[in-house]
């Protein structure tokens, strides 16, 4: 019985590893020089964490109850090399708003 549940747990543990790791939304990232959350300025972010892979940035149309607003959007890719997970930071009028978590790095 013992060797069948060793055997169970070395295959989840098998199959986790091989398994794609999912992108989803997270509070936080860590960099070499210190730790981004949400609300962080772009100039915060920048000196934790250095110049990103990519960038691209575009302007939203927002319909309000009071009017129109409009959003700067800034989208920021950070790949940290093949052993660590790359991050997407989407910025909202200068201030991180989202990050996500996605795949390995290259």
């Amino acid at each position: 019985m013992k060797t069948n549940v060793v055997a169970l747990f070395m295959g989840i543990v098998a199959l986790a590893a091989g398994a794609p790791a999912q992108a989803g939304e997270t509070d936080s990232c860590i960099c070499r020089n210190g730790i981004v959350s949400k609300g962080d300025l772009i100039v915060e972010v920048l000196k934790k964490c250095s110049q990103p892979a990519q960038k691209y940035q575009r302007e939203e149309t927002r319909i309000l109850t009071r009017g129109i607003s409009i959003v700067t959007v800034d989208e920021w890719i950070y790949n940290f090399g093949p052993n660590e997970f790359m991050y997407s930071l989407r910025f909202e009028n200068g201030r991180v708003a989202r990050i996500e978590s996605l795949d390995y790095g290259y």
